[in-house]
């Protein structure tokens, strides 16, 4: 009897410590989500630096003159830069709270993801839907370092769910790191570093320059339509930042327009405008895409420092990808190679925004 009693001892002592262990994790947690509500109070009040990251995508279906589907969708990035003690010379950006917000036809989708600041992994999240119906569906997970749930909470109505059929921990999981993905690779592409460009020869470059310049014609005319249309299709970004407590506060706005095909294939970008505002020197730059392909064909680069003047580049692009003219003030400094990863990238979070695989 002595033999079993002991086992049996330990193991109810195992549980014990593992439900104190389970129940201090989640009171970090709650303070944790509690201060960083505190912060995205403050943020960009009482002097501090505004730090975030918006991204809002407005889009929708005109079935018919009297019925008109509108979905939008949008995230907010809070994050804070992060000493690394490896580069002593930077500040990473680190997110720590993320919140979506998804509306169409009357049914919502509202999500909320707290993470550690130091190591970017998933503390808690949490899910709010609203039916057509008006049913209201949420849950609840908690996440220990490792990245297993210690705690769920479901309910739809009045009732618990004891099924994860709405959502699960292992998927909130996985969509917190697509979106961690896509903040990190925007955060990347500020302030790439330009490169020398040199245009390649061939031999039907006159038309090939004519073919762009009326893509561009056909892009400006779209967007106007777009800007009356009662279903806008654009993708708007913009972020707030301070890279280094010595630096002034840094402001980007990006801007996608797209289209949908009658086919019901793929949402595809045409068209994205970018600028940057640091101190008193600004950066505007527009990147053309070739509607079918998504192949990038124009760049356009102006940077301006006070009331001084501006130095202007233009990259044109052929089928092959390659630049085949480049226009502007030593154009071979211009930000050739840096457009053309910075629009790749761009393309990446377009197409994880409007065309999700998750």
């Amino acid at each position: 009897m002595k033999k079993i009693f002991i086992p049996l001892l330990c193991l109810v002592w195992a549980l014990c410590v593992q439900a104190q262990d389970k129940a201090t994790r989640i009171r970090d947690i709650r303070k944790a989500y509690a201060e960083a509500k505190n912060d995205i109070a403050a943020n960009g009040k009482s002097g501090s630096p505004r730090m975030d990251l918006r991204i809002s995508v407005n889009g929708g279906t005109k079935v018919d003159e009297n019925f008109i589907i509108i979905e939008e969708t949008e995230q907010h990035y809070y994050f804070k830069r992060i000493h690394d003690q490896g580069k002593s010379d930077l500040f990473e950006p680190r997110c720590y709270f993320l919140t979506e917000s998804t509306t169409a036809n009357g049914h919502s989708v509202y999500r909320e993801m707290l993470f550690d600041p130091l190591t970017s992994h998933l503390m808690f999240s949490f899910m709010n839907v609203e039916t057509h119906a008006g049913l209201v569906i949420e849950s609840r997970f908690y996440y220990d370092d490792e990245g297993h749930v210690i705690e769920a909470k479901q309910k739809a109505g009045d009732g618990e769910v004891t099924e994860q059929g709405w959502s699960s921990g292992d998927g909130d999981q996985t969509l917190a790191m697509v979106f961690l993905g896509l903040f990190d690779g925007l955060m990347q592409q500020k302030g790439s570093k330009t490169e020398s460009y040199t245009p390649v020869q061939t031999a039907d470059k006159a038309a090939q320059l004519t073919q762009i310049r009326s893509l561009y014609a056909d892009a400006k005319q779209k967007i106007a339509k777009d800007e009356k249309s009662d279903v806008p299709l654009n993708m708007l970004i913009e972020i707030h930042d301070q890279e280094d407590p010595e630096m002034p506060p840094q402001k980007d706005e990006l801007k996608f327009w797209y289209e949908c095909p009658d086919d019901g294939t793929e949402s595809r970008c045409y068209f994205i405008s970018s600028t940057c505002q640091l101190g008193d020197h600004h950066v505007y730059s527009e990147y053309l895409f070739e509607p079918k392909t998504s192949r990038l064909k124009f760049c356009f680069s102006q940077q301006r420092q006070n009331d001084g003047p501006a130095l202007e580049w233009r990259y044109y692009f052929g089928d092959d990808g390659r630049c085949i003219e480049t226009k502007g003030l030593d154009a071979r400094h211009g930000p050739g190679f840096a457009d053309k990863k910075a629009a790749a990238s761009y393309l990446e979070v377009f197409n994880a925004m409007v065309n999700p695989s998750y």
